[in-house]
């Protein structure tokens, strides 16, 4: 992305923010994870994952053989999509949340796993930045908007791409490292949205209270 705060390589593993959720800035940690873990295994992955480093040949390897073969597309409209009208619309509605927080994909397809795992783990990060600093106007508001646009990009967008990207991969691969990223990526997704339903549930009872 241009922005910097949508590159996997500024949001490092120990970016906190002192007013950070626990369990927000897990999940946000998590996103960036998986959005390293399913990029090109060049020297940003492997900083992230250490532990592979001896694999990288393997891991190049299998990369390509998956993703560059097109064995398994990392993007979502190749999943979802049935003709050339509906993947217009899906890339236009995907860059339309994107241009809404000032982003655009860099180098890459608006629907790619890697830019909307970015996006949500960007929206989270704004939305706890928003929340720590008393000098906003009107913070909790952008905070609630941050969050409603966290809540329709996970459901309209990055857990479809997500989930049918994961299927596949552990239907074509049994790589140690793509199978285990991408069956961990499905419990994280069933995780997900168990949150966003509680997050639901918690605006309803709001909404009744306020009535």
């Amino acid at each position: 992305m241009t922005r910097k705060e949508m590159s996997t390589e500024s949001a490092s593993p120990e970016t906190s923010i002192d007013s950070f959720d626990g369990a927000d800035e897990q999940r946000m940690l998590s996103y960036k994870a998986y959005a390293v873990a399913f990029s090109y295994p060049d020297k940003k992955l492997f900083e992230h994952f250490p532990r592979y480093v001896q694999e990288k040949q393997g891991m190049i390897s299998e990369y390509d053989r998956l993703f560059r073969a097109g064995l398994v597309w990392l993007y979502g409209a190749e999943h979802t999509v049935k003709n050339e009208f509906q993947r217009a619309n899906l890339l236009a509605d995907i860059m339309g949340f994107y241009m809404a927080f000032g982003l655009e994909p860099d180098r890459e397809r608006p629907d790619s796993i890697t830019c909307e795992l970015e996006f949500m783990h960007y929206l989270i990060l704004k939305r706890n930045r928003i929340g720590s600093d008393l000098s906003i106007d009107d913070a909790r508001e952008k905070s609630e908007i941050c969050l409603d646009a966290e809540r329709k990009f996970f459901v309209e967008h990055m857990e479809p791409t997500a989930t049918n990207v994961a299927r596949k991969i552990i239907a074509a691969s049994s790589h140690p490292f793509y199978a285990k990223a991408a069956t961990e990526l499905l419990t994280f997704l069933e995780s997900e949205k168990r949150h966003y339903g509680s997050v639901d549930d918690a605006n309803r009872t709001v909404e009744m209270v306020k009535g």
